[in-house]
C-alpha cells in the first residue's frame, strides 16, 4: 500500500446544520426488563472494549500483560489468550482498539503499532489467524473505528468533533462531518462531544451530555434524523463531576441500533441498574426500551440469537449474558 498523504481536490466538509432531515421525539410503546445471568470468569483482566465476532465474545484488557481474550458463544468459555503488550515483533505497543465490522467475518485489531490495523479470521477454539494487515498514512487519536466492507475506515476524532473516512486500500482521505466546538481547551467538555456508531449504510451519533442522538448517510454524509427528549440541555460546567451525561455507549446493527443511557442522568452514580438501553431503526423511530438488573457498561449484540454478551466492572469476576426476547412489557405512561 502506498503511504503518502493524499486528500482529493474533491474533499467537502459536511455540516452538522443541514436541516433536511426527520425530527423524532424519543417514546417508547414498549419495554423490556432483562435479568444478567452471571457466568464467573477466571482470567484477571480489566477490559476496556468488547466485541463479537462469528461465534467469539473477544475483550480487550490495555492493564493486562496479555490484551486479547476469547470467550466462546453462548456458553461464554475461555478459548484463548492472546497479544501480549511489548515492542517485539506481532506484539501490542498500544493498547488495542477493535474496528467493528457489521457483517464480515473478519475481526480488525488496532493498536500493534499505532499506524497498524491487523485483519484476522477466528480460527478454532478461538485462534487469531492473521489474513491481512493495513498501514495508515499518518497516526490521529483513532476513537470508535469501524472498517466497512473490508475498505472504508470510519473513525471519530473526541477532541475535534470530527468523523473521518478514509480508504484503506487506495490510500486516501474521502470526506468528513464535524461538529461545532465550544471556544476553551478542555475537549471533554464540549457540548456535542459524543460517541459513533456504523453499519454498512448509516453513521449514528450519540450525544454525551444531552439527550440527543443524529443519523447520518454513511455514503453522502447527509443528516437523515434527529432523535430527541424535547428537552433543552445547559453546557457542562468545565471541570466539573456533576454534569448531566447522558449516551455513554451506543452499538450499530443490520436494521437497528442500541444506545446506553444513564437512566438517572448524572456521572457520579455508580449503580448499576442506572442505566437504559435504547433501541431505534435507523429512521430514528423508537423501538424498544430495556431496563437491567445489572446493566453492562461494556456490550456486543447477537442480534441472530437475540443475545447480549458484556461487562459490568463492579462485578469484575463475571461476564454478563441477557437473552432479549424475554419479559416485554408495556411502558407505563
Amino acid at each position: 500500500m502506498k503511504n503518502i498523504f493524499v486528500i482529493y481536490a474533491s474533499f467537502f466538509l459536511l455540516s452538522c446544520t443541514n436541516t433536511n432531515h426527520i425530527n423524532r421525539k424519543i417514546v417508547f410503546e414498549e419495554e423490556k426488563m432483562l435479568v444478567a445471568e452471571q457466568i464467573r470468569v477466571n482470567e484477571i483482566f480489566s477490559p476496556d472494549f468488547v466485541t463479537k465476532k462469528e461465534n467469539c465474545f473477544i475483550i480487550a484488557s490495555n492493564r493486562s500483560d496479555t490484551m486479547l481474550y476469547v470467550y466462546s458463544l453462548p456458553s461464554l468459555t475461555c478459548w484463548n489468550r492472546t497479544g501480549t503488550k511489548g515492542q517485539g515483533p506481532e506484539e501490542i505497543q498500544f493498547f488495542p482498539m477493535f474496528c467493528e465490522s457489521p457483517g464480515s467475518k473478519y475481526l480488525y485489531v488496532w493498536g500493534y503499532t499505532p499506524l497498524t490495523i491487523k485483519k484476522f479470521k477466528i480460527g478454532d477454539k478461538g485462534k487469531f489467524v492473521t489474513v491481512g494487515e493495513y498501514q495508515l498514512s499518518q497516526y490521529e487519536a483513532f476513537n470508535c473505528m469501524h472498517v466497512i466492507d473490508d475498505s472504508l475506515f470510519v473513525y471519530y476524532l473526541p477532541d475535534e468533533l470530527t468523523v473521518k473516512k478514509y480508504n484503506l486500500k487506495t490510500d486516501e482521505y474521502l470526506d468528513e462531518i464535524k461538529w461545532e466546538k465550544e471556544d476553551h481547551a478542555e475537549s471533554y467538555y464540549y457540548s456535542n462531544r459524543g460517541l459513533i456508531a456504523v453499519n454498512k449504510s448509516n453513521i449514528v451519533y450519540s450525544y454525551i451530555f444531552k439527550k440527543q442522538i443524529d443519523i447520518y448517510d454513511l455514503h453522502t454524509g447527509q443528516k437523515k434524523a434527529v432523535i430527541t427528549d424535547g428537552k433543552k440541555y445547559p453546557k457542562p460546567n468545565v471541570g466539573s463531576r456533576d454534569n448531566l451525561t447522558c449516551y455513554v455507549n451506543i452499538y450499530a446493527g443490520t436494521d437497528r441500533f442500541y444506545a446506553l443511557s444513564r437512566k438517572n442522568g448524572y456521572d457520579t452514580s455508580d449503580n448499576q441498574d442506572e442505566y437504559l438501553l435504547e433501541v431505534f431503526d435507523y429512521d430514528g423511530n423508537p423501538i424498544v426500551r430495556y431496563t437491567f438488573d445489572i446493566a453492562p457498561f461494556l456490550f456486543a449484540i447477537d442480534e441472530d440469537n437475540e443475545q447480549i454478551y458484556g461487562y459490568s466492572s463492579q462485578f469484575e469476576d463475571y461476564l454478563l449474558r441477557y437473552k432479549m426476547s424475554d419479559n416485554c412489557v408495556p411502558v407505563i405512561k
